[in-house]
């Protein structure tokens, strides 16, 4: 799945909140498990939790192990997708600094993994004058020399 010709909606209610608890994680980063219904050529968020799994920290830190790490995304997608009957799984974390790219540690865990989406929540931070968004990052370099990374626009709606 590419993210061209792929729309990302968002509910208002569903960002709100999302962004909500980014702001009271901040200034840390805090992991989420977002899921979404995949319609024609569009997926829609329908809710999300916090991933206990990843524990909150002021910066961005390396898995410990790297297939630990890969293997429990794995078993935690599927679980959600059988439990929750959702089609789409993705990974979100916060960047407390406001840069919606991807950080070093992002890029590497995508590498690793080879193919994957990575979600990007900003908080609002009044003193920074920070407004709350949100993008994801698709990432392919399963049948390619240099990755494909497309970016996500998500698109809030009513």
């Amino acid at each position: 799945m590419s993210a061209e010709n792929f729309r990302y909606l968002i509910p208002e209610k569903i960002f709100n909140e999302l962004t909500d608890k980014a702001k009271e994680a901040y200034p840390y980063i805090e992991h989420y498990w977002i899921f979404a219904d995949r319609k024609e050529n569009f997926g829609i968020v329908n809710s999300f939790i916090v991933n206990d799994d990843l524990s909150r920290n002021r910066k961005h830190v390396k898995p410990r192990s790297w297939m630990r790490y890969k293997k429990s995304k794995i078993y935690n997608m599927r679980k959600f997708k059988e439990e929750l009957g959702v089609d789409i799984v993705w990974q979100a974390h916060t960047h407390p600094s406001g840069q919606d790219k991807l950080h070093t540690i992002d890029k590497r865990i995508l590498k690793y993994l080879s193919n994957g989406v990575m979600i990007i929540i900003v908080p609002p931070a009044e003193e920074k004058d920070q407004k709350a968004h949100m993008v994801g990052w698709y990432y392919d370099k399963r049948y390619t020399k240099k990755p494909i990374i497309e970016k996500m626009v998500f698109e809030i709606i009513q």
